[in-house]
């Protein structure tokens, strides 16, 4: 089940990030909790609560492996530069291993070579105050391009539900370079490279009150991080039918929490694949991972860790077949990728694939995939101060308050998932087109906290059951219409909060309605409405959001831009965690003017 965000998508839409992109893929749910925070899921599970969404950039992985999810506020690019985002619902585990339980995000930026000359991109808005991107793209000969680039960002904060300020306006500056060489030989390789720097992820969050019982302190608070990262990337087409690829990267994170928790990382990362196609009919693709990541934590009184200092390895190999049969109108794929890692051992992401294409309009597909994800530190070493409690509810001397911990172990299994899938895409018309899902995800191990000793355990299983459609209509070259909607029933059972149930923690129904329109040959005209169904978990009723933005080419070098989002509604809520912060923002109506120009 693959969408992909095209450049004209990018550019049509009016999001301003990767994380905000995604609201247009049916099957992802996005979520904004603040100004600078995003809770992204899939298939009835959402991202804060148990991540399995891989998010990987030019082939690099983004995911942070100690919260085993992604920092959505910091994966930042310049967006005239992505050549496509393929996201792909589902497990993607015997390929990627076991981040991609419920999904992959697959961003791919443009060579060097078709990014040359300048690109200077400003906007200014009511909550985006002022972002400014530069890119310059220069050849060095033939057969060497590159392009360097810098962006920076100053966003404004959200409101609380009551008209307060939230506190979490943010800034964000970045930048980075790219170097492609192709060699006539068919050996190619790039180096890519970027930081990341911010000293102002403002929020608030609750710590513990140590005088009263069950109550909570407000913290507001500036976040900070510091990332850069170095990526090779290698391929040789040996042959027509045979080629090779070698990624090496290295990342580097300083991360500070609004709640003071420092941390630091760096990751390592060996990624090999070879694809070989032994003949027309049969195809082989294999290849072998290492990847290691050394973690220092400085912890408080409130949040600590196990052991604040330790270095992890990942070993993971894999095979996967693709036979045609029946002159192609017949595809069997079989695979298995074999990880192990320090804390969950040995795993096998096996998965098995059949596509039938009986003329060249409608394809049908099914897929069986098996997919443990990976337990992250911040799962299995973390160790939280909820609240202090009174002993003397407890049977102890009264008015002695005790700090209550949850705590993870590393006798944690992993989730995982027995995924079955069919699809069927289909041109119905030449100008319609059309492309179905549906899904029976069976979850074991999923963790939720045991109320007895406010521990982790592995005590949620069930099935969460659903599907997507979407659909696109293009009748004319300057106008193009697509509709999505996706359904996710989650049947989980297990010891429920009171004031959470995990059943109720994503959205059943959500859709969205774009349209592209072409008014002459200078300018556009996009819209797009989306619905969201309620979340009681997260205290979120559903809402719809309209977004409208006209565009006018002044000429081939300069675009002008005004966006209007969020305008049915002044404001409203897609996440408040209950209980645990009441200082979460509402997403705003905003409006915004842009001016992008390249020479």
């Amino acid at each position: 089940a693959i969408y992909v965000i095209t450049p004209e998508d990018i550019q049509r839409t009016g999001h301003r990030t990767l994380a905000e992109l995604l609201r247009i893929v049916p099957g992802i749910n996005v979520a904004s909790s603040s100004s600078n925070t995003w809770s992204i899921g899939a298939r009835g599970i959402r991202g804060n609560y148990g991540d399995s969404l891989l998010m990987q950039i030019d082939g690099r992985s983004v995911d942070d492996p100690l919260a085993a999810f992604v920092h959505w506020d910091t994966v930042d690019l310049i967006l005239e530069d992505i050549g496509n985002i393929e996201v792909i619902r589902g497990p993607g585990a015997t390929l990627w291993g076991a981040d991609a339980v419920s999904g992959v995000i697959n961003v791919t930026t443009k060579p060097a070579k078709d990014t040359q000359g300048w690109l200077v991109n400003a906007v200014t808005g009511t909550y985006e105050d002022a972002g400014l991107s530069l890119r310059y793209g220069g050849k060095l000969d033939d057969n060497a391009y590159f392009r360097i680039w810098g962006k920076g960002s100053f966003r404004d904060a959200y409101q609380r539900p009551d008209g307060t300020d939230a506190h979490d306006d943010w800034s964000m500056f970045s930048g980075g370079f790219r170097l492609d060489n192709q060699a006539p030989n068919g050996l190619n390789w790039s180096l890519h490279g970027g930081v990341t720097h911010s000293n102002q992820l403002s929020g608030t969050a609750n710590t513990p009150d140590p005088l009263h019982a069950n109550e909570y302190l407000q913290i507001v608070n500036d976040g900070r991080v510091h990332n850069y990262f170095l990526q090779a990337n290698i391929d040789k087409q040996v042959t027509e039918n045979n080629k090779w690829s070698l990624l090496a990267s290295y990342d580097h994170t300083s991360r500070s929490a609004i709640n003071d928790v420092q941390f630091d990382q760096d990751k390592f990362n060996l990624d090999y694949r070879h694809r070989w196609a032994v003949t027309a009919e049969q195809l082989f693709v294999w290849g072998a991972q290492w990847s290691m990541v050394s973690d220092h934590i400085q912890s408080t009184p409130y949040i600590y860790y196990t052991h604040e200092e330790e270095t992890l390895h990942t070993f993971s190999a894999f095979l996967q077949s693709s036979t045609k049969l029946f002159d192609d109108s017949l595809t069997l794929v079989f695979g298995s990728k074999i990880e192990h890692n320090d804390i969950s051992g040995f795993q096998i992401h096996p998965s098995a694939r059949v596509t039938w294409t009986p003329d060249q309009n409608n394809t049908l597909w099914g897929a069986v995939s098996r997919a443990p994800r990976t337990l992250g530190r911040g799962t299995t070493d973390l160790n939280l101060v909820a609240v202090f409690v009174d002993l003397g509810d407890f049977g102890g001397p009264s008015g002695v308050l005790y700090p209550l911990p949850a705590s993870g172990s590393r006798d944690l299994e992993p989730e995982e998932l027995i995924a079955y899938e069919l699809g069927y895409r289909s041109h119905l018309t030449r100008d319609l087109t059309l492309d179905t899902t549906f899904y029976v995800n069976d979850y074991t191990n999923l963790l939720n906290i045991d109320l007895d000793t406010f521990s982790l355990i592995n005590g949620y299983q069930g099935q969460i059951i659903g599907g997507e459609v979407n659909l696109i209509w293009q009748p004319a070259h300057t106008f193009r219409l697509e509709a999505g909607y996706s359904h996710a029933h989650t049947n989980l059972s297990g010891e429920v909060f009171e004031t959470f149930d995990l059943n109720e923690a994503y959205p059943d129904n959500q859709f969205h309605l774009r349209s592209y329109l072409d008014i002459g040959r200078d300018m556009e005209l996009n819209a797009a409405l989306y619905y969201v169904d309620s979340v009681p978990s997260y205290v979120a009723d559903s809402y719809i959001r309209l977004d409208l933005g006209l565009t006018w080419r002044l000429n081939d070098q300069v675009q002008i831009g005004l966006w209007g989002q969020n305008l049915i509604d002044p404001k409203h809520t897609e996440m408040i965690e209950r209980d645990i912060n009441q200082y979460t923002g509402e997403v705003p109506r905003s409006f915004y003017f842009q001016v992008n120009m390249t020479f």
